[in-house]
């Protein structure tokens, strides 16, 4: 679907569908969402102080999960605060594993980003918008993430806390943090003096010793996931959707690809994954 073919954007009651028919095609189908590979845990979950989840998901790769709140129309205070609270629920009820509050309405609001920023440091939050958009005769239902607080670029703000490489094998495995490794070897064909800077959310980059995280990686119990700093366009998303890679989302607030990578994945794709991450380095150098 290109941006020249979408004719209009329209609200979702008005196509005659509701929150309920919104909840229903994502618990069916969560990688719509654009969040990877998620599998649905429950919908309608009770909460303990009152009120229901609208959905719970899981990431099998590392059983993070996704506490997602829907709304019609644009955010508002209530359904920000909702959102917070449910994750923080489930959060106590499963401390061991990675929670990110997901808000996804029709319109994001910039009171939305305002919290967002607020909070970023204690509550990871995703944004998305849904949409109902009118291509020629056929209405086609698409996300579109607007924000994303789980990692503080290293320009804005102290850095994050350091931790090291056992750190690393331990959240997730020895094998994928290798993989760390080998796309380090990708990036060394274009500037030899690159190292990896292990940190607590992200293995980020080093330059001659200074922070320049063009890329990023997240090791997983059974894959990597690749974040690369590009603008995103048409020609970017055509060859990463030809290429067969999981391509989980773009995130708009930071300005990165963001890739979910098997070890299969890393070695058969160097030459495309080494110019992704060159095109990023370059974009920093200019």
């Amino acid at each position: 679907m290109t941006a020249q073919l979408v004719t209009g954007v329209l609200k979702i009651r008005e196509c005659g569908h509701d929150e309920f028919w919104l909840r229903d095609l994502i618990y069916d189908t969560p990688s719509m969402l654009g969040l990877g590979d998620l599998q649905p845990v429950m919908k309608e979950k009770t909460q303990s102080q009152g009120g229901r989840l609208d959905l719970l998901l899981k990431d099998p790769s590392d059983d993070s999960m996704y506490e997602v709140e829907l709304q019609l129309g644009e955010t508002n205070e209530s359904h920000i605060i909702r959102t917070i609270e449910y994750w923080d629920n489930e959060k106590r009820r499963w401390p061991n594993r990675t929670h990110t509050a997901v808000l996804v309405a029709e319109k994001i609001t910039s009171r939305f980003f305002n919290v967002v920023q607020l909070l970023s440091k204690a509550v990871p939050m995703i944004g998305i918008q849904a949409n109902i958009l009118q291509v020629g005769e056929v209405k086609a239902l698409h996300f579109t993430t607007i924000i994303d607080s789980y990692e503080e670029p290293e320009e804005e703000g102290p850095p994050p806390p350091p931790t090291d490489r056992v750190y690393w094998e331990q959240r997730a495995t020895k094998e994928t943090v290798h993989l760390a490794d080998r796309l380090l070897e990708f990036i060394r064909t274009f500037e030899p003096k690159a190292d990896l800077n292990y940190n607590k959310f992200y293995i980020g980059l080093t330059i001659a010793n200074r922070a320049n995280n063009f890329a990023s990686f997240v090791p997983q119990k059974t894959v990597i996931r690749l974040e690369v700093k590009l603008p995103q366009t048409e020609a970017t998303d055509h060859l990463l959707q030809e290429s067969g890679l999981d391509l989980m989302s773009y995130d708009r607030q930071w300005r990165q690809y963001r890739l979910r990578l098997t070890p299969d994945d890393v070695d058969g794709n160097r030459p495309l994954l080494t110019d992704l991450m060159k095109n990023a380095w370059e974009g920093r150098v200019n």
